[in-house]
């Protein structure tokens, strides 16, 4: 498995991202949300792998398995996987494939580490592990396009925006005064979060993930490590490990 290709895809709730392995290395990675059929064929080709793990459940990733190659033995992320850390949540299952698979990344790269995962996509997901692998919880919020969309949906006259590429320095209009609320009520969640889990230990590194997690990284003091590609990568040590414990 380590010296052929293998195919990882993180499905999340609004896009779908690839990650191409080859011995242990992350070769490439990107969005693939809305490839074609002829599209996958072109990718396929040159990028070989017998094996692709599908981060993720649900229709969509059903829709997405008929577009792949069939020689390639494909896995799905199920009740019978084993993970590399212990929780004190109370139902393993209940906790999203994607903050798991961002545990496993973190514990990846910072091994015998304390990490608070941020992971800043459709939600703003907060998961703290501790130096023994133990993850000892988190907290969850309203991404950036949901908070628009959600003022949007429960108050007619406000517009439809999508987030910005930069935050303005006071509200002039609607949009700015909706695009000044969200975006420095954002910057002041995620500041006070780490604020709260400095509380349960004196010195940890954070890691911001996600699709929002570059823009959010220039607007946050702390000395954070952005990985976009943080959630691909639990995924293959999650594949991996699991290849190591089968019964």
């Amino acid at each position: 498995m380590k010296k052929n290709g293998c195919l990882v895809l993180d499905v999340g709730n609004t896009h779908v991202k690839y990650g191409y392995f080859v011995s242990d290395e992350l070769q490439r990675s990107g969005n693939c949300t809305h490839w074609t059929a002829d599209q996958w064929s072109l990718f396929c080709s040159e990028n070989p792998f017998e094996l692709i793990l599908v981060g993720g459940d649900g229709s969509e990733s059903r829709r997405l398995v008929t577009k792949l190659p069939n020689y390639a033995k494909i896995i799905f992320i199920d009740s019978t996987f084993k993970y590399p850390f212990t929780t004190d949540y109370k139902n393993l299952d209940s906790l999203g494939i994607d903050r798991k698979a961002a545990l496993a990344g973190a514990l990846s790269k910072f091994p015998n580490t304390p990490v608070l995962i941020i992971d800043a996509g459709s939600c703003i997901t907060y998961d703290f592990m501790d130096e023994n692998a133990h993850h000892i919880g988190g907290a969850i919020s309203p991404g950036r396009a949901m908070r628009y969309h959600a003022m949007h949906l429960f108050t007619d006259k406000l517009p439809h925006l999508n987030p910005p590429d930069k935050i303005p320095p006071i509200g002039i209009s609607t949009s700015t005064s909706m695009e000044l609320g969200v975006e420095s009520g954002v910057v002041a969640e995620i500041k006070a979060q780490i604020e709260i889990f400095s509380h349960l230990c004196s010195n940890f590194t954070i890691i911001l993930t996600g699709g929002d997690a570059k823009f959010l990284n220039k607007k946050i003091k702390n000395t954070i490590f952005a990985d976009t590609d943080l959630t691909l990568i639990g995924l293959y040590r999650l594949l991996m490990f699991n290849s190591l414990h089968e019964s």
